[in-house]
């Protein structure tokens, strides 16, 4: 077990000082969480790759991440880059048997935690083609009872990433929610409808994740994740990463462990 604590994530997660041509990628939907990290890493990035993908399975409205994006434009300009695309094939792998991870797991977390390490793997390989070397994502303790925002999937996360010499952060991990929401009041950002703490309209949705999170969001009963269950979902999960990432590398002819400065135009992609 990982001996983690909110004030040792904390500890790991500041943003590096600014330097020239500093780059760093954002998995980013556009929601409270992930909108707040890009205006705060535009604080301190030349450039912030705003990263958004597509499992395929019930997942849409991805439209509202394009506007998102545009609005985050109008305050911080070229900074931004957006990329968007499949990540199907990979989801399918992550859960190839998922009846059989259901029955061990005894929970439905592996649709989300398997859905998130397709993600995850994606954007390894984008940052390995374009030179990157840091990730980041809006994980947040505020919604901690996400199975993917837990302290130990997000550590289990970083070592991922570690593997390659990329360095994973969670910028806005310890920033009080309603700190989050009255900062983008003010800068007026649309919110969409509150219910709760979360707001309805602002970013993509995905009907299995709705269905499974649905006791939580209408009677507050948040679903309890086993961590021992959780670490060894990753633990294989992340072992099936390793060997789709180190085949693209080898097809493209790309250093698995070292993020290759290909001189690459990222832009938007449909895939």
């Amino acid at each position: 077990m990982f001996p983690v604590s909110d004030s040792d994530l904390g500890e790991g997660m500041r943003v590096v000082e600014k330097t020239n041509g500093n780059q760093v990628s954002l998995m980013f939907s556009g929601g409270v969480d992930s909108t707040t990290a890009a205006l705060r890493l535009a604080e301190k990035y030349d450039r912030v790759h705003l990263l958004t993908f597509r499992n395929g399975y019930g997942h849409y409205r991805l439209n509202r991440t394009r506007k998102r994006v545009k609005e985050l434009k109008r305050h911080a300009g070229d900074r931004f880059v957006h990329h968007m695309e499949s990540v199907q094939p990979l989801f399918e792998m992550m859960l190839a048997d998922a009846l059989e991870d259901y029955r061990r797991a005894g929970s439905g977390f592996v649709w989300c935690l398997g859905c998130k390490m397709a993600m995850h793997t994606q954007s390894v390989l984008y940052n390995l083609r374009h030179g990157i070397r840091e990730m980041t994502d809006g994980s947040s303790q505020s919604t901690g009872e996400m199975v993917e925002q837990m302290l130990l999937a997000v550590y289990m996360v970083r070592e991922f990433y570690e593997h390659y010499g990329i360095e994973y952060r969670t910028p806005v991990y310890t920033i009080p929610r309603e700190e989050e929401i009255e900062n983008l009041r003010k800068r007026r950002f649309r919110m969409g409808w509150r219910i709760g703490d979360r707001f309805l309209g602002i970013q993509p949705k995905c009907r299995p994740g709705e269905l499974y999170y649905l006791p939580f969001l209408v009677l507050n009963q948040p679903p309890t994740h086993d961590e021992e269950k959780v670490s060894r979902f990753l633990r294989e999960k992340r072992e099936l990463a390793h060997a789709y990432i180190e085949k693209r590398c080898l097809d493209e002819g790309i250093a698995p462990g070292i993020a290759q400065d290909t001189g690459a135009t990222p832009g938007t992609m449909e895939q």
